[in-house]
């Protein structure tokens, strides 16, 4: 159970990357022949670096209960369900602040924002650490998720203004998401070891204290960020006005739904149909998250040429993870194999379709976005619930096979919906209007 649980939550880490780094611009764009960001004295590695370590903290305190929930229940005497809120609720509060957050700060320095998002961070972490009773762990829950949500939808958004000026984009988005996957590779297993040794609430202190050096970071290196204009609710669907994004956003829901339904099934086939022991379905679960490092690496250069393709590559990964896992990964080579591709492909899908809707409409990102964060999680707990239900009334293979079908739909509309769209030849303007 440990296990399902552990992977159904990793992969909400991954996926909801997706959306937490788009790429804002403020700046116009027109023909050239590399994708950069913003040029700006005020960028800088250490800037970008602490976003990538805020997320860092930010998705390990969020799913670091996966890895302590029997301790929690046990401490506070409540049953293992129960307890299970302090992962649910959250995602639930993110999913009102992502939209809601942005629309109420206006046009407030966006610095400053980040900054008290980060705050919130410590302070939740610091209340988890030290709640004495069940009802004070889920309000320090619930504040935590107005960091999540508001952080995703507002903060990662800058990170074109963040990076040095001389850094594509591409590369950008993929440093800060790093930090994601590097969260999910190490931040929770370490934490939970730690809570193993040492309690599970020094695993939170410790994140807590992670968080309380992001936070000086961000006091001195982050530059001003101010937002080209307020956003209003009207403002929201602005992804959805625009076609190109429209047509990125059905294959990334696709693609995501594919990967959602089915990725329960991973664990429990290892368990159940390929017979392997906790410590070869350990390896093979962090082998996965390995093979993500790579996957987000490579999206980072591919989808910098051509977004499109690479969202073809992937999709291609996808399908043959599906036809393949219930013949081949009941021996463990084949196991190895496809669950290394899984993880790649996966590892790429984020950064990929952050490339997506930064080339494809990068002015309707920062006002779209916040909404986006909150349609997402709506998908990922569709894609879920589908899945869990398909496995309780029918089997694994029914599952597995039938999320091919949602791959198929993306490679089509790769091809059909989204034919030629190819990456556009642009540059930055700055500030006077002087191409760089």
């Amino acid at each position: 159970m440990s296990h399902i649980l552990y992977r159904s939550l990793q992969n909400k880490i991954k996926a909801l990357a997706f959306i937490k780094a788009l790429i804002y611009q403020e700046t116009s764009m027109q023909a050239s022949s590399d994708v950069r960001p913003t040029p700006s004295p005020q960028g800088s590695w250490y800037a970008i670096l602490a976003v990538a370590i805020a997320a860092f903290a930010l998705v390990t305190s969020e799913f670091l209960p996966v890895g302590v929930l029997n301790s929690v229940a046990a401490d506070l005497n409540t049953s293992v369900g129960t307890a299970g809120l302090i992962i649910t609720l959250p995602d639930v509060m993110a999913a009102i602040a992502a939209p809601l957050l942005p629309v109420s700060v206006k046009q407030l320095d966006r610095r400053y924002v980040l900054i008290f998002l980060t705050a919130i961070m410590v302070l939740a972490n610091s209340m988890t650490a030290f709640a004495q009773s069940f009802e004070l762990l889920l309000l320090s829950r619930l504040v935590l998720g107005i960091s999540i949500g508001g952080f995703w939808a507002t903060a990662i958004a800058l990170s074109g203004k963040l990076a040095p000026a001389h850094l594509p984009i591409a590369k950008a988005t993929a440093i800060v998401m790093a930090g994601v996957t590097f969260a999910t590779v190490l931040g929770v297993p370490i934490g939970t070891w730690l809570s193993e040794f040492y309690g599970w609430r020094s695993a939170f202190g410790i994140t807590a204290a992670i968080g309380l050096i992001v936070l000086l970071l961000q006091l001195f290196y982050l530059p001003e960020l101010k937002p080209e204009s307020a956003i209003h609710i009207r403002d929201l669907p602005a992804l959805l006005r625009t076609p190109k994004a429209r047509s990125g956003m059905l294959i990334v829901l696709m693609i995501g739904l594919a990967h959602f339904c089915a990725y329960s099934y991973l664990a429990p086939f290892f368990k159940n149909i390929a017979g392997f022991d906790g410590t070869t379905i350990s390896s093979l679960l962090l082998l996965y998250g390995i093979a993500g490092i790579f996957g987000n690496a490579f999206a980072g250069y591919s989808g910098n040429l051509n977004v499109r393709y690479t969202f073809a590559f992937i999709g291609v990964c996808f399908a043959i993870v599906f036809f393949g896992f219930p013949i081949f990964a009941i021996h463990q080579f084949g196991a190895i194999v496809l669950t290394a591709l899984w993880g790649f492909a996966f590892g790429a899908f984020p950064t990929s379709a952050n490339i997506w809707m930064f080339v494809h409409a990068p002015h309707a990102v920062e006002k779209g976005m916040p909404l986006f964060v909150g349609m997402f999680q709506v998908m990922i707990a569709t894609g879920s619930l589908l899945g869990g239900y398909v496995v309780d009334h029918f089997n694994e293979n029914i599952l597995i096979y039938g999320v091919i079908s949602f791959v198929a739909l993306a490679l089509i509309s790769i091809f059909t919906l989204a034919k030629g769209l190819n990456n556009p030849k642009i540059t930055y303007e700055n500030e006077h209007g002087t191409p760089q």
